[in-house]
């Protein structure tokens, strides 16, 4: 019989998963490449797991999703944000049972992640300035920098964002209201409303270099990093994300809009293009490679990546959990699969090395 890989899922894509509705989880990306590596995807959540070493999962049988009691799989790939203690309790306890659980916790803050990386020497030409954010450390940062971004350390799609630019004029803060973006001067400090947001949520300010353009906006760059069938890292696909006019952010939920990396750098020739390509794709893997070494279980990472006007990649900030959105919307229709088909990949991998061990 073939293994069987656990694919875990949050509760929105279950719902569509029982109900036949499409969802941002491809599930035929998935059954595509179970086929491909010779094993079997089960889906469920959390709180489908039983205290008797089964789950109730989704698996697929004559042509549709039925659920099933199933042994809890040795290899779970998880795709559900998970919080709180008691969440964590139940992640711990498989990894106690001998699961081999990837990607287990996806949620780590932007300040974490920004100070392990600056723990590589090699990585730290690629970092930009960041720091906690408050009212010292904003000024010390005005005191350095023109352009500055201020954004939540635990947030996701651009939700907080503000940009602090130095104009002729003085200090300018751009932020998101209901009726869209609005920029207003704030010279001598930041507005009341924005310090008392500072005090009561965690925020980071960063260094914002000019960024290059495409048709006269900014835009960066989503990589996917993850381990495939070798265990290795490889990169799945690059895809530039252009912030829509007016805006400082590029986030696709924000009104971003996605191409294809030789079409936002069309302008530079096949010798060039190659260069920033591969200086793109080293770095994410450096920091994968690097993140891995104090991140166990880390296997699917989704980094934003700036690029100067001459090309050289800087990092932003890195997802644990990659919605997969940016490769579909770029036409990437072959890194689209293979952002689903090298978890599986990895999976495969960790059952083979489970089953030479235990011959």
């Amino acid at each position: 019989m073939q293994p069987i890989v656990g694919i875990m899922i949050n509760a929105s894509a279950h719902r569509s998963l029982v109900a036949g509705t499409a969802c941002k989880e491809k599930f035929e990306y998935y059954e595509q490449a179970a086929r491909e590596h010779g094993v079997i995807p089960c889906f469920f959540r959390l709180g489908d797991l039983r205290s008797n070493g089964t789950v109730m999962a989704y698996t697929k049988r004559d042509g549709r999703y039925r659920r099933v009691a199933l042994p809890i799989p040795d290899v779970i790939h998880n795709r559900a944000i998970h919080q709180g203690g008691r969440a964590a309790a139940k992640l711990a306890q498989l990894r106690r049972q001998g699961k081999r659980l990837f990607n287990g916790w996806n949620r780590y803050s932007k300040l974490e992640l920004h100070r392990l990386l600056m723990l590589e020497p090699q990585l730290r030409a690629h970092l930009p300035e960041t720091l906690p954010a408050d009212a010292d450390t904003v000024r010390e940062m005005q005191r350095s920098h023109d352009t500055l971004i201020l954004k939540p350390a635990n947030s996701s799609v651009g939700r907080g964002v503000m940009k602090l630019e130095r104009s002729a004029a003085g200090w300018q803060l751009t932020r998101r209201l209901r009726s869209g973006w609005r920029t207003e001067p704030c010279n001598d400090e930041l507005p009341g409303r924005i310090r008392a947001r500072l005090r009561t949520e965690t925020y980071l300010i960063q260094q914002r270099l000019p960024l290059a353009t495409f048709q006269g906006r900014p835009f960066d760059l989503r990589v996917s990093a993850q381990r495939d069938r070798s265990g290795d890292w490889t990169i799945t696909g690059i895809a530039a994300k252009v912030a829509p006019p007016g805006s400082p952010v590029t986030n696709i939920a924000r009104g971003g809009s996605v191409y294809r990396l030789d079409e936002v750098l069309a302008h530079l020739s096949s010798e060039r293009f190659a260069q920033v390509q591969a200086a793109i794709s080293t770095f994410c893997l450096q920091a994968a490679t690097h993140l891995s070494r104090h991140l166990p279980g880390l296997a699917d990472l989704g980094f934003d990546i700036g690029l100067t006007t001459d090309g050289f990649p800087m990092f932003i900030e890195c997802n644990g959990r990659d919605l997969r959105v940016s490769f579909p919307k770029a036409g990437l229709t072959d890194a689209s699969y293979r952002s689903y088909a090298n978890p599986i990949g990895y999976a495969r991998h960790l059952l083979d090395q489970l089953a030479a061990r235990g011959s």
